[in-house]
Formats: structure tokens, sequence, C-alpha cells
């Protein structure tokens, strides 16, 4: 009789947890990165000479469902597509800085400029001409000065964008050596802190998108993390990541505090530094080749010729100044434009050759074997280029991760009308083991009575 009471104890305290936790999976079901969850069960017997007896059920422990793997796999892409995303956000701001829809851009100035030079060749007397090359003169060293400083701009934007993100990269460190404790406390007393775990999940997932991550979980459930081959994160402690940047050289290295280098090679971070080291400072140098090289071709051949008012050999431009930041026309140009050399013979004024001269510049091949246009052409379409190359593996990578995000919501996920379904199941095994427990004790009273 004992034993009757017994199993339907065990039967009770069975489908009451299994009610329990399936309960849970309902509410949570809309819950960001909840993990369904099932109570494991074993039955319960006993051997005995020629027979084994049943005596129950017994819950073993709750099991979190989640694939691991398809975890790991969904972070090594997040890193990538967080590395995209942050190199064609730098690229959009880039391309903002050197390209607009106003129809004014570099090609186009330095086109204007030319082909005043060949107006001025065809009546190097025109003071009209004169005017407006000096005006297509002027209108281009702001052009490349605004497009510099726009640049700078957005190197400051860049270098704060690692700030921040290193910041975001602390904090979820932080976050996750506090949920290293309870897991591993969990952990060591055989009842796993799966709230803890899927806390620690969501962690993760924001932490890959920022910065490539190495993980391992260590024998007492603890998660270590390293970032560029160092370790950051181990048990319950972490160690913060600082910056260690040079604005100057345009150089951002990072270390941990006690000053061991950190090289990350992944992530938004990754990105950020790369755009900030290299993409923006080689946009400026190209700028800057282009104003050199303008400003020496043109004073070369200006040099060699002769203005309206005397035989003086001038520079058009400003020699002293030869960075897109500070490229400027001769103050002696601007103050009489009759000092602009056109003639290559003096006192002829009606002789364009020199204008005519710095006219064909155009189409010399004189910037790494390209013609200025060109190269202004290619340096300014470069950006979007790159944005569109970016934005092609972006959809591909986002298709891979959906694909793999799929599969873990058929794992970890909760499905409403499966756990329902579930529900029914265990309430009917509740009432079931009731039944058999008041079987018992009817049968219990009835052997009483027959003892009495």
């Amino acid at each position: 009789m004992r034993t009757i009471f017994e199993i339907s104890k065990s039967g009770l305290h069975s489908a009451e947890r299994s009610l329990s936790v399936t309960s849970n999976n309902i509410v949570n079901a809309d819950t960001p990165g909840y993990s369904r969850q099932r109570v494991d069960k074993a039955s319960v017997g006993q051997h005995m000479p020629g027979i084994h007896a049943g005596l129950g059920v017994n819950v073993t422990g709750i099991t979190r469902l989640r694939n691991d793997l398809v975890d790991v796999q969904l972070n090594d892409k997040r890193q990538d597509m967080g590395y995209m995303q942050e190199k064609a956000r730098v690229f959009e701001q880039i391309e903002t800085a050197v390209a607009s829809d106003s129809g004014g851009d570099l090609d186009v100035r330095l086109g204007r400029l030319f082909d005043t030079f060949s107006e001025l060749s065809n009546d190097p007397q025109d003071f009209s001409v004169r005017n407006n090359l000096i005006g297509e003169a002027i209108q281009l060293t702001e052009k490349l000065g605004d497009m510099d400083r726009s640049l700078d701009r957005v190197s400051d934007v860049t270098r704060e964008s690692v700030g921040n993100t290193i910041r975001q990269i602390n904090g979820l460190l932080s976050d996750l050596a506090d949920l290293n404790k309870p897991i591993t406390t969990g952990e060591a007393l055989g009842r796993p802190d799966h709230a803890g775990l899927d806390m620690q999940v969501q962690k993760l997932e924001e932490l890959s998108g920022l910065v490539d991550v190495e993980t391992m979980v260590a024998r007492n459930g603890s998660l270590e993390i390293h970032i560029g081959g160092v370790q950051v994160l181990s048990e319950d402690s972490y160690r913060k990541v600082v910056p260690d940047n040079d604005d100057v050289a345009k150089t951002y290295g990072l270390k941990l505090e006690n000053g061991t280098p950190v090289r990350p090679e992944g992530g938004k971070l990754a990105a950020a530094i790369e755009m900030y080291e290299s993409a923006v400072p080689d946009m400026k140098e190209r700028l800057d080749l282009i104003a050199e090289t303008m400003v020496n071709q043109v004073n070369d051949l200006h040099r060699q010729g002769f203005g309206l008012e005397d035989g003086a050999a001038r520079d058009f431009f400003d020699p002293a100044f030869t960075t897109a930041s500070d490229i400027r026309v001769s103050e002696e140009i601007i103050n009489n434009h009759e000092h602009i050399a056109a003639s290559s013979e003096e006192g002829l004024a009606g002789n364009g050759n020199i204008a005519a001269a710095i006219a064909e510049l155009r189409n010399e091949r004189i910037i790494d074997d390209r013609k200025m246009v060109d190269y202004a052409v290619n340096t300014i379409s470069e950006p979007g280029a790159n944005l569109t190359t970016l934005r092609n593996s972006m959809e591909s990578r986002g298709s891979e991760i959906r694909m793999l995000e799929v599969q873990q919501e058929r794992e970890a996920g909760v499905n409403i009308d499966e756990e329902l379904s579930l529900m029914i199941q265990y309430q009917n095994a509740y009432q079931g083991a009731a039944r058999v427990m008041s079987n018992a004790q009817q049968m219990y009273d009835t052997l009483i009575s027959l003892v009495r």
C-alpha cells in the first residue's frame, strides 16, 4: 500500500514540476534571449528476487534547450557583420565629405579651371575671362579645403566611435564577469542558472558585434574570453581595455590596464580603428597629392610666361601652401589679374601659349600615370564603390545570420501551441496521479474497516 502512495506522490511532483516549467515557457515566449526548458525524468524501481517493481518517477533535472554550436557560428557571423557595418558607416561619411549632388565635385572644379585656361589662351587680353579664371581657381582651392575639413570631422567622429565602443566592451565584460558568479554557483550545486545563461548569451551576442572574441567555458561553468589572443575575462574578474592612441600620427592602439597590448581583428572596433588609421588618412593624402600636383605643375608653367603688365615671373598658386587644407591662389594674382601669365613671349599680349599649355595639363598623365581629372574622379568615387561591395557582402552575411537564427529558434524558441499541448498532457498526468492516490486512499480505508 505504501508503494502505491509513493508512486502517486512522485507522479504528482513530476506533473507539477512539468506544469511549472511549461508555464514559465509560455509566459516567456516573447522574452528576448529566453531559451525554452524541459523537465528531465527517470523511472524509479527496485529489484527483488524474481521481479522488478516500479516505484514511480523522479525529476532528474531541467534542461535548457539551446544549440551552443549554433551560438558560436552566429557570433562569428555577427563579428563579420559588425565589422562590415562599421566600415560601411564610415565610407558613407567619407562619400558625403568628398562627393555631392550639387554638380560641384572636385573633378568638375578641375575641369572648369582647365576650361577657363583654355578660354584665356584664345583671348589672353579678355579681362572678364581673367576674372573668371581667378574665381574658378579660388573655388577649386575652397573645394579642396572643404573636403579636407570634412574628412577631419569624419576622423574625429570615428575616433569618438572607437572610444564609445571601448566603453561598451568594458561594460559588457563587467556584466559577464558578474554573471559568472551565479552561473558557477549553480553548476557547483547541480542547479544550473538558466536565466543567467540566457543573459550570458545575450551579452555575448552584443559583444561579438563589437569585437572579435574567443570564448571558452571552464570546468566550473565560468566563461573565459580572449580578444586578439589576450585574455580579458576569467571566472569572476575582467581586465579593462583602455585606449593608447596618437592623434597626431593617427594611430589608435589598445592595451589592458596592466600594459598588455591588444589588437582586435574583427567586429565594429577593428573596423573603426582601421578606418581611422588607414581609410580617412589615405583619402586626405590623395587630396593632398592633387593639391600639390596642381600647385607645382601650374606654377612651373606659369613662371615661364608673361602677364600684361610686366615681364616678372610669378607663381599662380602660392608655393608655400601645397596641401588640400591650405592651397591658395597667389595674392599677387588675386590683387591684379593682369599678372596672370598667358603669353610665352614678353610684350605679345595676344600670345596665349602658356595658358594653352596649362589647359593641356588636363590631358597629361601626371598623377600615378593618370590624368588629374581621372584621378579626382577615381578618388571621389572609390568610397561609393567600396560601399557597394560592402553592402553586397552584408546582404549575404545577413542571410546566413537569419538562417542560423531560424535554426536556433527551432530548438530554443517557444512554440505556444506545443506548450499548450504539453500543458494538457501534464494536467492529465497530474489528474491521473491524483486518481491513483485517491484510489489508494479508498483501498486503505477499506482495509482499515475490515480490520476493525
